[in-house]
């Protein structure tokens, strides 16, 4: 009986307790002063110390339980992931506004009920992958997806095709770093891009513009306008939904330009220039570019005189990136439908660079180099067009234009010599060699009719104008001088020449109707030739270049 009841006293020393729930410790709200003296610790709202501590000037600390500090973890916690939540939100605006990928898409989730191991999950870096394009998509109804031109800053390039370069010992300095920090394995890939979708994203399908109107300004644009930009090189679609499926920019600046010239246009141009700036403000960090894209900042920048400048120059550096630039003509023989457009391109922005260089008086961005001195040798390929001709005769004038700048510089205040007439002389001849030889070439337009070869006569006088226009450098109308009779010669010939550009524009009908449309610089050297004339009439009469308003003529 004993060994009995050893063993149920055995059983029963080692039965398992009933379970119960672990005792929560109260929470410490008093001070470790008040808690010694056990008395009442009153808390001063937004006050770090007790009213007794405050009061004996006595350090206050709590010392905290454990479960103070699980609640306050928890709440620290549920205020991060609040933020986080907000976080999320706005970077999903921010991704519709440049239609990029969603959250989601990288792994994390915009649930506000997440477990840990979600958030855990959530706090991982995605893998990384090719960023969408924020300007435009790469697709266009001209070229096929694979041929798709993109851009990426601050990366390393696509490796070259091999056998190309392979006696270079070193390439550019950015190259060799690239080669060095092993940067290739971050490199883009173009053909991971996303295809589509510009059309469901863009300001049109937003309802900011009506259809109908975008419609009717995209035809206006391509009857008439597009014509004065060399018979349409700058726009190579034939459909506004080709044109937004392609480019977000293109479409608004064709818009924006259309607007500002049609006569009902001004509420059409309220929506679409506000739009086409913030388009373009994005271009400037965008990582990827679109043939397109350059068309449409060359588009806003002919027409466009507050931001035509700083439009051609974002253009030029987007196409370097581009390497819209490195491109043989004699490769152009052979070349596809995709690397003589992006020659093409390049000379249509040498034009563009050109323009606003002599408009502003600034130094261009594109030089003569050889591809651009031996431009004609790119009319031997066999995809070339009348519109061609038109853009490179465009290409010859300012050429000779720009070694013109390069012999007499910008500086108004230096006296040309005259030792440096026989120079002046020499590039006349060339001006006329080039009209002749141009002129007979360029067929009308069946969009405007002669004005092709009516504006080679049209920009040799004005360039002209601008090669005897040197000859008042450094001289003041306020003092009477002593002309040499060859100066003074040179000089007429400068007002002869804004003469006769006028002339041609008050008396030719196409180009009385060219006005409406052409590009911006063909209207400053307009205002140029009036106001060099109007100048010359009112404060150089002491140079006594006997000017008659009559008939248009210098005696």
């Amino acid at each position: 009986m004993k060994r009995l009841r050893l063993d149920e006293a055995h059983t029963n020393t080692f039965h398992p307790a009933p379970s119960s729930q672990p005792k929560i410790s109260r929470k410490v709200r008093a001070c470790e002063q008040c808690q010694n003296r056990k008395i009442k610790c009153e808390s001063l709202p937004g006050q770090d110390q007790c009213a007794r501590c405050a009061r004996l000037e006595l350090p206050c600390v709590i010392n905290k339980s454990l479960q103070t500090l699980l609640d306050d973890e928890n709440q620290w916690k549920k205020g991060i992931e609040m933020q986080v939540q907000e976080l999320q939100k706005a970077m999903t605006q921010v991704q519709n506004a440049l239609n990029l990928p969603r959250l989601n898409n990288h792994g994390f989730s915009t649930s506000g009920d997440m477990t840990a191991d979600d958030r855990s999950d959530s706090l991982r870096l995605p893998p990384r992958r090719p960023e969408a394009p924020s300007v435009a998509n790469p697709d266009s109804s001209s070229v096929r997806p694979g041929d798709v031109t993109a851009m990426t800053r601050q990366n390393s390039a696509d490796p070259e095709p091999q056998g190309r370069n392979e006696e270079a010992i070193l390439n550019t300095p950015m190259a060799s770093l690239y080669e060095v920090t092993k940067l290739r394995n971050i490199r883009s890939n173009p053909a991971a891009l996303p295809t589509g979708g510009t059309l469901q994203s863009d300001f049109i399908s937003q309802g900011k513009l009506e259809l109908r109107d975008a419609e009717l300004l995209f035809s206006t644009f391509r009857e008439t306008l597009n014509a004065y930009l060399w018979g349409g090189l700058a726009l190579v679609h034939t459909t506004l939904e080709a044109a937004r499926a392609s480019s977000t920019l293109l479409t608004a600046a064709v818009l924006t330009v259309t607007a500002l010239h049609v006569h009902d246009g001004a509420a059409a141009f309220d929506i679409c220039y506000p739009i086409f700036l913030e388009l373009t403000i994005h271009s400037v960090f965008a990582r990827y570019h679109t043939l397109d894209d350059v068309r449409g900042l060359c588009i806003g920048a002919f027409w466009l005189s507050d931001v035509s400048w700083k439009l051609s120059g974002l253009a030029v550096r987007i196409a370097i990136e581009l390497n819209l630039h490195q491109f043989t003509n004699e490769t152009l023989e052979n070349a596809t439908a995709q690397e003589f457009e992006k020659a093409r391109l390049w000379y249509l922005l040498y034009v563009c660079d050109h323009h606003f260089s002599i408009a502003y008086g600034r130094p261009p961005m594109i030089n003569e180099s050889g591809i651009i001195t031996s431009h004609e040798s790119a009319l031997l390929a066999p995809m070339t067009t009348t519109s061609d001709l038109r853009l490179h005769s465009q290409v010859s004038v300012f050429i000779i234009l720009s070694r013109i700048s390069q012999t007499f510089g910008s500086e108004r205040s230096r006296v040309v010599n005259d030792n440096e007439f026989g120079s002046l002389r020499q590039y006349d001849l060339e001006l006329g060699l080039w009209r002749d030889h141009w002129e007979q070439l360029l067929v009308p337009d069946q969009h405007v009719s002669q004005y092709p070869s009516r504006g080679v006569v049209l920009h040799y006088h004005f360039a002209r104008l601008q090669l005897f226009s040197v000859c008042l450098r450094g001289l003041k109308p306020s003092e009477e001088y002593t002309m040499s009779t060859e100066r003074r010669g040179l000089i007429k010939n400068a007002i002869q020449s804004a003469f006769s550009a006028l002339n041609l524009i008050l008396d030719d009908p196409d180009m009385r109707k060219a006005v409406l449309g052409m590009p911006l610089y063909l209207l400053t050297t307009i205002t140029y030739a009036c106001l060099f004339l109007i100048k010359l009439q009112s404060q150089w009469t002491s140079a006594q270049l006997n000017i008659s308003t009559t008939d248009g003529q210098c005696c």
